[in-house]
């Protein structure tokens, strides 16, 4: 078995990004400031201040098979909030004209276009002193600026390493639809632990919530307000809290698949997740599986992960509260027009009858309602063991698959849904269980989220 520190060498040099693809992001990057430039002039608006390259391009952290260039198009402060965002867009669309630039959006729109496979954002900001931000976006510039002052060529290969190993394991990016690790904060992890490897056994021995993480002594004022299992205080604003977009699935994997690669190192680690799912698991959830699949109507990719999943918590509970008992559940987009919401149920069927336990039979008016409320369906009733009237009642829905049909096919703006995703469904869904046809990719891969089944991480035994 090789030493950690071997596995960790191969990876840097994986990680290494090669001169031709340096060059060839360096000739991009100038050539998209270039044209930023250009709109601006043709603009000609007083009120933009400049721009400024920056994420992982400008840092010097990014990933070959990652590549992606922010530029942050700088506003005077004192514009309002929409001419803030209009004035953004229209440099984004102007300058990427020639490249079928798209919106995205995050707290505000800014334009996403490719470039040779390479991802541009413009992306508006206010020129603003540190801490006195107007929008999400302020911060960026500082970011930069304090990486750049702070990470030498070790630390950012470590970083490299980081980011792959996290990418690999399906949880890097603090985007909705993963709800992950960003790039910012990997480097803040390196920074602070030097390492790689301190980090991953920092994590792979966390054994206790909350887990705070900080390059400075944290301000006590605004510690009591971060509530989520790791605390990760930005160095450029000590009330922002980056684990608070971590969900606790992503650090869950995290701590496993650390303590793994630790255990047993490898460079798989660093590699591609394709092919990681045991197929015999997926045979044993088939039967419990309840997939709902359905037509989506184009809006930003941001948007849709977050109606979805706001939607798919509703449904969980409503499957709950049925007695189907959802205790796995995901959702699964191409963000284009598929979308599909993935459970996994203890019950796909239910018996006929459910116990309705009644008051304890010393309260003399609450019994006597309870048997008047069930006495004319001719149902039973007894005395159980703790001196309560007990009856049964008949269940209306006994199918999962029906009850949830059903529910979806009905009014279902009081259950949580969103009321966009509604729409959706009202062009049409599809209600099947796991058993009951072929699972497509997009399928395949909700269940890759929803189930830990990495066998780098879940070492199954084979027969």
């Amino acid at each position: 078995m090789k030493h950690i520190d071997q596995v960790i060498s191969q990876a840097l040099i994986l990680c290494e990004p090669q001169s031709k693809d340096s060059m060839k992001l360096h000739k991009i990057a100038q050539q998209v400031t270039d044209m930023i430039d250009k709109s601006i002039t043709t603009i000609d608006d007083d009120r933009i201040l400049g721009v400024s390259v920056g994420g992982s391009y400008a840092k010097g952290t990014w990933l070959t098979e990652d590549n992606d260039i922010d530029f942050f198009v700088k506003i005077n402060p004192n514009v309002n909030k929409r001419e803030f965002e209009q004035l953004g867009t229209r440099i984004g669309l102007s300058a990427l004209s020639k490249y079928r630039p798209y919106l995205r959006y995050s707290d505000h729109p800014y334009v996403e276009a490719k470039i040779q496979k390479v991802r541009i954002n413009i992306v508006p900001c206010y020129q603003v002193n540190r801490g006195q931000w107007k929008s999400a976006a302020d911060r960026s510039p500082f970011h930069t600026i304090f990486m750049t002052e702070n990470l030498d060529e070790k630390m950012k290969g470590q970083v490299r390493i980081l980011k792959r190993f996290l990418k690999s394991i399906g949880i890097y990016g603090s985007q909705l639809s993963v709800g992950g690790f960003s790039g910012y904060v990997t480097e803040i992890l390196i920074l602070r632990y030097r390492s790689f490897k301190e980090a991953v056994s920092l994590v792979a021995n966390m054994n206790r919530d909350k887990q705070l993480i900080a390059l400075n002594e944290p301000d006590p004022q605004y510690l009591p307000l971060f509530n989520s299992s790791i605390i990760i205080i930005d160095p450029i604003d000590p009330r922002r809290n980056l684990g608070a977009a971590i969900s606790t699935e992503s650090l869950g994997k995290f701590i496993l698949a650390a303590r793994s690669l630790i255990q047993i190192p490898s460079i798989a680690y660093f590699k591609s997740t394709e092919n990681m799912f045991d197929i015999r698991v997926l045979e044993k959830v088939k039967p419990n599986l309840l997939i709902v699949e359905f037509k989506i109507r184009k809006r930003s990719p941001d948007v849709i992960w977050g109606q979805l999943k706001r939607s798919l918590t509703a449904l969980s509970k409503q499957l709950s509260i049925s007695g189907f008992n959802a205790f796995g559940s995901t959702c699964i987009t191409d963000e284009n027009e598929y979308a599909a919401f993935v459970f996994l149920v203890e019950f796909t069927t239910l018996p006929s009858f459910t116990l309705n336990v009644g008051p304890e039979i010393f309260r003399m008016r609450d019994t006597e309602t309870f048997i008047e409320k069930k006495m004319h369906k001719l149902t039973p009733f007894w005395i159980n063991g703790n001196m309560r009237v007990v009856t049964i009642a008949e269940r209306n829905n006994l199918s999962a698959k029906e009850y949830l049909s059903k529910l979806l096919s009905g009014n279902v703006s009081n259950v949580g849904i969103n009321k966009d995703i509604i729409e959706d469904l009202r062009t049409g869904f599809d209600v099947y269980r796991g058993t009951e046809r072929k699972l497509n990719r997009f399928i395949k891969s909700a269940l890759s989220r929803l189930i830990l089944n990495d066998g780098r991480i879940i070492k199954y035994q084979r027969d």
